[in-house]
Formats: C-alpha cells, sequence, structure tokens
C-alpha cells in the first residue's frame, strides 16, 4: 500500500470532482486519494455513532463501498465530501438499528414532539476531578466518554460541527434536516458536554478519536478487497 507521503490529500490541489471523475473511468489510485483525504473524517464520523472502533473501521468500509457503487448518483451540487459524510452517518445509524445498539433510539428525521425536552431533562453529568484534568491520555479518555454519553440526535450533530468544522448547511444536508435543527442540536449538545466536562472545556476536541495510519491502510486495503480491484500498492498502473 501506497504511503499517505505519497499522495497529496489536501482538498484543492487535485479537486473532488476531478478525482470523481477518475473514478469512474476507474482509476484506482483516484479512489485511493479520495479515501485517504476523508478516511478520518469519516471513521471519527462512524466511531461517535456507534461507540466502537472495530464496527467504525467497517462501517467506513461499507461507506465507501456504497458511494462506489452509486457514484453516478452523485450530481455534484453539493460538496462531495458531505455526501460522503452522509453515506457513513447513514451506514452507521444503520447499524445502530440493526443491532438495537441503542435504547430509546431518536430519530434524525422525525423526532417525536418533546423528545429532546425529555432528554435534556434525563442526562446526568459527572464532572471529572481536578486531578483527572492533569494527563493528556486522560482528557482525551474523558472527552470520549462524554461524547459517548450524548444522545444520538446532539452527538451525531456535535461530531459534524465540532470535530470536522462542517457548516451549518453542509451538516443539514448531510443529516436531510432544516439549518434551524442543526442550530438547536449543536446548541444543547455543546451544553451538554459543558456540563459533563464539568469546566474543562473541548477546545483541543481534535485529541478524541485519534487516527492513526496503520488504521487509514487497513480501511483503503479493505475496500479494495472487497470491491476486488486493485489499489495502487499493486502492480496495476496509478
Amino acid at each position: 500500500m501506497v504511503a499517505d507521503s505519497d499522495f497529496d490529500t489536501k482538498p484543492g490541489v487535485i479537486s473532488d470532482q476531478e478525482l470523481v471523475d477518475r473514478i469512474r473511468r476507474g482509476d484506482g489510485a483516484g479512489l485511493e486519494l479520495i479515501m485517504r483525504r476523508y478516511n478520518r473524517r469519516l471513521y471519527r464520523i462512524a466511531r461517535g455513532i456507534l461507540r466502537n472502533e472495530a464496527e467504525a473501521e467497517d462501517a467506513v468500509q461499507e461507506a465507501y463501498v456504497k458511494a462506489y457503487q452509486k457514484l453516478e448518483q452523485y450530481n455534484g451540487r453539493g460538496t462531495f465530501s458531505a455526501w460522503l459524510a452522509r453515506i457513513a452517518v447513514n451506514e452507521s445509524l444503520g447499524r445502530l438499528r440493526r443491532a438495537a445498539a441503542v435504547r430509546n433510539t431518536i430519530s434524525l428525521d422525525n423526532p417525536a414532539q418533546g423528545e429532546e425536552a425529555n432528554v435534556m431533562a434525563e442526562f446526568t453529568s459527572s464532572g471529572p476531578s481536578p486531578e483527572q484534568s492533569a494527563a493528556r491520555s486522560e482528557f482525551r479518555r474523558l472527552l470520549e466518554a462524554a461524547i459517548d454519553t450524548l444522545p444520538e440526535v446532539y452527538r451525531v450533530v456535535f461530531i459534524l460541527r465540532s470535530f470536522e468544522e462542517m457548516s451549518v448547511a453542509e451538516t443539514a444536508d448531510c443529516l436531510q434536516i432544516e439549518p434551524a435543527t442543526v442550530k438547536t442540536r449543536y446548541h444543547r449538545g455543546r451544553k451538554l458536554m459543558q456540563q459533563q466536562l464539568a469546566g474543562l472545556g473541548y477546545a483541543t476536541a481534535d485529541e478524541a478519536f485519534p487516527f492513526a495510519g496503520e488504521r487509514c491502510d487497513r480501511i483503503v486495503a479493505g475496500v479494495f478487497q472487497r470491491l476486488g480491484i486493485r489499489g495502487s500498492g499493486s502492480d496495476s498502473s496509478a
């Protein structure tokens, strides 16, 4: 497998649309570049929803497979990154529902009247002690635990807005909800996080769900294997 350093993964150097066109022509190197560009984002989205690292990796691989198979459906009207994120969100939520992993799952599309208020009332916080904030690894653990405790309806929006810095419009498009709903859920998610972290703050949200190069390689290799095609680490030409 080709190392990350061999690719320019920054959006804008080679546009997403150019890469999409290359993938449609059967260019495996273009597919690998797209994956390495967005692996971290999709993994953190999936990890935040599923709360399980191995399941999140598998969900990301499946999301890429579905995106590849449905690539003709991408019409270029929205950002490709938001389109990919929406597939990853849907794949992760589908896994939650199929496994019944979350009790009283709140629908992201049509939450029942009063559900959000009830969640706010039932949520309890247990902030860390001052000693716990001393170690960086401990802070990461506390941050991840706090995120995992967020109700799903807020957690997904919080991850997209705070971690991935997606705009209100991109988040609304990804989740197929109104921008006003995104703003409300993000505000409430932030409030719950502040309560949970008891004043520690979460300006270093980038600490949570670290994404190592080895995991990136596994995802890329897994997607190529599932699709039955060769990546640029094989003998085929890029």
